[in-house]
């Protein structure tokens, strides 16, 4: 949302060579505010695995990105080496595509520099590939969304520097000890399982803090994430009846999004993922196809999403994978993402936990949801207070 009055103080720029570091709150907090308990996951998310995963287990923003701390030659090498700036170019065209405004949240800016930098931290740990900024019109969508989240972040920042909240080092200290402690872990495996997911970890300390100061911003306007025992009753009986069992599937997938925006842009993804869809039907390697051509999570993969119980999954894809036996091949779904190929690898029947399990699982869950939703609440609020003025 752009304002037509300026904000009161010039815009501060922020050093090209720490590209995205938005400078934290440090300021004395005043009397604590609790902080739901344990760990949250987006449900933006396509899929939530069974598997711990630790951005999923910490990122209550839209998108997962990751703070990182990179020289400024190193970041010139990647942009020459994806063709964002030729080499032959003039140090002074160098700076200015480093230095170019993007964006501006009060009296902070956004560089393109940051912005691109997120963009492909964001693609790594999606699973997905780099190659997609190579592509103009899939390159602005993803810098768009990108751009979005890194407003937020700077609106959320900015607005408990005003009030004195920050969160300290004990309280992410505290956070990552009760995360530990829920998936059995030690310091020492809990360290080396955020490595294997290419994080490094006081960058993970630094997206917990991120979200930790979000969900209590959000406390602190006076919005809640209450769950009624009804809605719990009701999820509980739709998923298990009075079987005593539940299903686990284990699932991958093909994605192709959508480009653009009508009929046309419809239909071109459709046409796309019945010809891949074709092509394994044809013979060819699921994981194969995968790896070329998918352009969501798990492509690097295979497709492979992993396992998963009702409830984990996006509704729509969800309906589909469940309604399939293994070895069959869905028609393309679609969904918010786009469309999927979808194909069952593995099915089984386990016997469910016990119901006060069951239903403190749900609760978690419908309070997450109930956390975004406010989330997105208190987000619109203060855009709609500020100056935010995008550039891209």
């Amino acid at each position: 949302m752009t304002r037509c009055w300026p904000p009161s103080k010039p815009p501060r720029p922020r050093s090209p060579c720490v590209c995205a570091i938005f400078r934290g709150c440090r300021c004395a907090t005043r009397a604590p505010v609790r902080l739901p308990p344990g760990p949250t996951i987006d449900r933006f998310d396509l899929f939530r695995p069974v598997r711990f995963h630790p951005l999923r287990a910490c990122v209550m923003s839209r998108f997962i990105l990751l703070r990182t701390f990179l020289l400024a030659a190193l970041a010139l090498l990647a942009f020459a080496g994806a063709g964002v700036i030729s080499a032959a170019m003039p140090a002074t065209a160098h700076a200015a595509i480093i230095d170019r405004v993007v964006a501006q949240v009060n009296d902070e800016i956004v560089t393109l520099y940051e912005l691109e930098n997120e963009a492909r931290t964001y693609l790594v740990q999606q699973g997905r590939s780099a190659r997609v900024l190579e592509n103009p019109e899939r390159r602005d969508e993803v810098l768009r969304e990108v751009l979005d989240d890194l407003v937020n972040r700077l609106l959320i920042n900015q607005a408990a520097a005003e009030v004195g909240e920050s969160v300290s080092d004990e309280e992410v200290n505290e956070w990552m000890r009760a995360l530990r402690q829920q998936q059995g872990l030690d310091e020492q495996q809990f360290m080396q399982m955020v490595a294997q997911y290419g994080i490094d970890f006081e960058t993970y300390r630094e997206v917990v803090r991120d979200n930790l100061l979000r969900m209590r911003m959000v406390s602190l306007s006076g919005r809640s994430a209450t769950v009624a025992d009804s809605e719990i009753d009701s999820i509980y009986r739709r998923r298990h009846g009075s079987s005593g069992t539940e299903r686990y599937i284990r699932v991958r997938h093909i994605l192709v999004e959508v480009d653009g925006e009508g009929e046309a842009a419809e239909a071109a993804a459709r046409q796309r993922a019945s010809e891949l869809r074709a092509m394994v039907e044809e013979g060819a390697d699921f994981a194969e196809v995968a790896r070329e051509h998918s352009e969501g999570p798990g492509q690097d993969q295979g497709g492979m999403l992993g396992e998963f119980r009702r409830g984990q999954l996006e509704s729509t894809f969800e309906q589909a994978a469940f309604a399939m036996e293994p070895g069959q091949l869905s028609e393309p779904v679609r969904t918010p993402f786009g469309y999927h190929i979808i194909e069952v690898v593995e099915s089984e029947e386990r016997v469910a936990q016990a119901a006060a399990e069951q239903r403190a699982r749900i609760r978690a869950e419908l309070q997450e949801q109930a956390m975004n939703r406010q989330i997105e609440a208190y987000l619109q609020t203060l855009r709609a207070k500020a100056y935010v003025d995008i550039r891209y």
